[in-house]
């Protein structure tokens, strides 16, 4: 574990960073995430930003990764306990501590862990976590350098909004309301770490839309947008809504964890019929899809579905 003159060095050279740097706050928690694994020896990180009841991962580092957006109820943990009294809290053994979520932290395999309230203007937004496999990984020098860190936080915070806490608008398209592509891959590349990790299918569908762009030439720009956003309901209806993207101008993106290719093409059958049964476009509005299996290289397994979805379109010009 660092000594205390390392550990003031890596702060102060975070802080460096921070402030030679244009990383906006998401970056900026991930980055000192990152510095309070390292400075800890912990296994895992994780920022929690509070919406409403719920705590929700929106950084994850080393083994919490497979938990990014992740939600915990606040009344059943030791992060909720640390926001609803505004103080660090330690547990140097969690198996036998009555104030956290025991099965849970077996679960993550989190033996000790710290937490410590972020805040901005006197109010706590979230948490920063640390946790270990390991009974007492914690001594009071790693408690010392987690406070540091979160000033770092707090300092970010107070130029952000809530909003941007969540980094909302540059992750979710204008139109359509949903999850954009940027959001798309990164979550791809968390589901297909998780998938990989505990050895189960993931597969992935994309959509795209017939006869789209003779609803933009006969009726115009402002029709298309309205079947866009009808798309998009049509998806919020369905079972898949929180795993769904627009990933481009009609294309869209599916996720389906724990979903074996056979099975993803009967939901992803279900969600095209509903698409061309809703009287988009004057009725004009269908769509074609494509569908692969995760693979250890979150590209390859895009281009997979990607390629899968241009066969269907294929073989629906080629139909008479």
């Amino acid at each position: 574990m660092a000594d205390h003159a390392d550990r003031l060095r890596a702060i102060i050279r975070t802080q460096t960073e921070i402030a030679a740097s244009d990383l906006d706050l998401l970056a900026t928690m991930q980055l000192i995430a990152e510095r309070s694994q390292e400075l800890t020896c912990a296994s895992g990180a994780v920022v929690e930003i509070v919406e409403e009841d719920e705590l929700v991962y929106h950084v994850a580092t080393g083994d919490a990764t497979p938990y990014l957006g992740m939600r915990i109820e606040q009344g059943s943990s030791l992060s909720g306990l640390c926001v609803t009294e505004e103080r660090l809290l330690r547990s140097d053994d969690t198996a036998n501590d009555p104030r956290v979520d025991a099965e849970a932290c077996k679960r993550v395999n989190a033996a000790s862990m710290i937490c410590v309230p972020l805040l901005h203007r006197r109010e706590v937004v979230g948490v920063l976590k640390v946790y270990s496999g390991v009974v007492g990984n914690f001594d009071d020098e790693a408690v010392e350098a987690l406070e540091l860190l979160t000033d770092l936080i707090a300092a970010h915070i107070s130029h952000a909004t809530r909003f941007e806490m969540a980094d909302h608008d540059s992750r979710h398209d204008a139109l359509t309301g949903l999850p954009n592509r940027r959001a798309y891959e990164e979550r791809l590349a968390v589901e297909t770490a998780r998938a990989i990790r505990y050895d189960q299918p993931l597969a992935i569908c994309l959509l795209d839309l017939d006869g789209f762009k003779d609803v933009n030439d006969r009726l115009g720009h402002p029709a298309g947008d309205e079947v866009l956003r009808g798309v998009a309901r049509v998806i919020d209806d369905s079972r898949v809504a929180d795993d769904a993207f627009r990933i481009g101008g009609d294309e869209f993106a599916v996720l389906m964890p724990q979903t074996d290719p056979a099975a993803a093409r009967l939901a992803a059958a279900r969600l095209t019929h509903r698409i061309a049964t809703a009287g988009l476009g004057d009725g004009e509005i269908g769509a074609s899809f494509g569908v692969a299996p995760a693979t250890a290289d979150p590209e390859r397994s895009h281009l997979a579905a990607d390629t899968d979805l241009m066969r269907a379109k294929a073989r629906l010009h080629d139909e008479p």
